[in-house]
């Protein structure tokens, strides 16, 4: 029964969706036999996607998601599938069904409950993480959480993180690519305490005229009505959005417009994200 659903929720999103491209990271074959991850690997990738890019009842053999997917994949095949990607699927659905405050944090409780219990069955593993968008936002919190001891594991079992225009990005410790550099910062505040002792191993790959990664100044003090907004529960602060299109009017369109820009990541940005995950794979542990 289990192969019959899994072959139809493959069939029904054809590994493809309309804002997203997941990538065949994996053998279906491995999907159908087992809908989660049963076997240990040397170093598993935490692949978060971003806000309406999964569901929560999806398998974590799934391979779906836009660029940290195509992360993912480059990793998989280029370590030749001794990085094993384990997407995690919680409820995407920000400024719709829930706050993107609220879904950001169910994202955050699956992830970490994930890697709690990989690193509880696979105590010899390692772990990567990677991103995009609010999957950034939640893998650069963890990473924030790790690298402070307060995560769920220990440092010493990450290898590297890689994050696709997150909106947590300043000068948290990491390293840049895509244009951006430590004096941007994303549209949600910054970490306390940036990576931690985890900041090395950490790659942002952010546009700059991406206004998630890279956002303007002078709109800092708006975001928080907009992570509020849950439109289908009618949660909408529509007397606080009047006042600062007002006060911001002569700005507004051109931010909105720019927002195309936050989709514009793929090729040598993303390689070079799977690339870095790649470089920083522990050895082979020796029995």
């Amino acid at each position: 029964m289990w192969k019959k659903i899994v072959a139809a929720v493959a069939a029904t999103i054809g590994i493809v969706s309309a804002s997203t491209a997941p990538a065949q990271a994996q053998d279906l074959s491995s999907l159908i036999e087992s809908p989660n991850v049963t076997r240990c690997s040397e170093e598993f990738l935490i692949a978060i996607p971003g806000g309406g890019n999964t569901v929560s009842f999806l398998p974590e053999k799934l391979p779906i998601g836009g660029k940290e997917t195509e992360v993912a994949k480059g990793a998989y095949h280029g370590s030749r599938g001794r990085i094993q990607p384990v997407w995690i699927s919680y409820k995407s659905t920000p400024f719709t069904l829930l706050s993107y405050n609220d879904s950001a944090r169910d994202g955050y409780r699956v992830a970490s409950n994930t890697i709690r219990r990989l690193a509880a069955m696979c105590p010899n593993a390692t772990f990567s993480i990677t991103g995009y968008s609010e999957g950034a936002d939640i893998g650069a919190q963890l990473v924030n959480s790790i690298g402070h001891g307060r995560g769920p594991i220990p440092a010493n079992r990450v290898n590297s993180a890689v994050f696709v225009s997150n909106p947590h990005l300043a000068d948290n410790g990491g390293s840049f690519a895509g244009g951006a550099s430590h004096v941007d910062q994303g549209a949600l505040e910054r970490l306390d305490g940036g990576y931690g002792e985890l900041g090395p191993r950490v790659l942002d790959i952010c546009r700059k005229d991406d206004p998630i990664c890279a956002f303007p100044m002078e709109w800092r003090v708006h975001v928080e009505p907009f992570l509020r907004v849950a439109m289908f529960r009618g949660q909408i602060p529509v007397t606080e959005f009047l006042a600062i299109i007002a006060k911001r009017s002569p700005t507004t369109l051109p931010l909105i417009f720019s927002m195309a820009n936050h989709v514009k990541y793929g090729g040598p940005d993303l390689a070079e994200g799977s690339r870095w995950i790649i470089s920083r794979t522990a050895p082979i542990r020796q029995p």
